[in-house]
């Protein structure tokens, strides 16, 4: 049964009783609505009571969410860093690769050339 149910049906239960315990009731109309108003003071206080310890409940369990969303989002915030950095350094490692043999293939093309020009001048 769900608990929207089940509290539903206590509350129907509470007033029959009410009612009940109002028709049936041996003492005076007094005396009786002063029980009543004591039983209610009484049940009143005990809602108050759990609503109080229910809203304690909730807000421990939201600031315990809160925290560890915070922790989760502080460590994946740094494991996203540490990639990004990896592929950074990945890519000046490759950048400075592809640098060093254009520069070795241009001194390679300017040798050539050298040596083409002589070839030239000698013919």
């Amino acid at each position: 049964m769900r608990k929207s149910n089940c509290l539903m049906s206590w509350f129907a239960g509470l007033g029959v009783g009410i009612g009940a315990a109002i028709l049936f009731a041996p003492a005076a109309g007094e005396k009786t609505r002063r029980r009543i108003r004591n039983h209610a003071d009484r049940a009143t206080a005990l809602f108050k009571e759990g609503a109080q310890t229910l809203r304690s409940g909730a807000g421990e369990v939201l600031q315990n969410g809160h925290r560890e969303v915070s922790r989760t989002m502080s460590e994946l915030t740094g494991k996203a860093k540490e990639k990004i950095d990896g592929a950074a350094d990945a890519t000046k490692k490759a950048a400075d690769q592809v640098v060093d043999k254009s520069r070795d293939a241009a001194h390679h093309m300017g040798k050539k050339m050298e040596e083409a020009g002589k070839r030239l001048q000698n013919t």
